[in-house]
């Protein structure tokens, strides 16, 4: 059994092995030489281009995000401001049709012409008949 696992992790182990040997310059030991080279992995200026995207990355998410939040907190506030404008607009119509039922009920309740009659001017003089100035008629 052991036998087995020992030759099961040389399987596994092996193209790693060639790897590292090939990047350090070192031939391979029972392999044939590959005519493709490949690059090693873990190279400086690899990792500095995939930190820098990676940087670019979480900054769109970040901007992204805040441009949700700003969205987000607009909608919030028009839809504040939209419901204090059908309560004000409500209460004023609530307003207006008091005003305008108290100004009914007044109407309904007082009569001008029956408060304050009409005194018509000729009423208050003699009769023609009786005028002394009858020249001017």
């Amino acid at each position: 059994m052991a036998r087995l696992l020992q030759v099961f992790l040389a399987a596994l182990l092996a193209p790693t092995a060639a790897l590292v040997a090939e990047s350090r310059g070192e031939p391979e030991t029972g392999t044939k030489v590959s005519s493709n080279k490949i690059t090693p992995f873990g190279r400086e200026n690899t990792a500095g281009e995939l930190q820098d995207r990676a940087s670019k990355s979480q900054d769109t998410l970040v901007d992204a995000v805040e441009n949700a939040e700003v969205a987000e907190i607009k909608r919030a506030v028009f839809r504040a401001l939209t419901r204090l404008r059908a309560a004000t607009i409500k209460e004023f119509d609530t307003i207006a049709r008091l005003e305008t039922q108290s100004i009914d009920a007044y109407n309904d309740a007082h009569h001008y012409r029956h408060e304050n009659p009409l005194a018509h001017l000729h009423e208050d003089e003699a009769p023609v008949q009786t005028d002394k100035l009858t020249s001017f008629h």
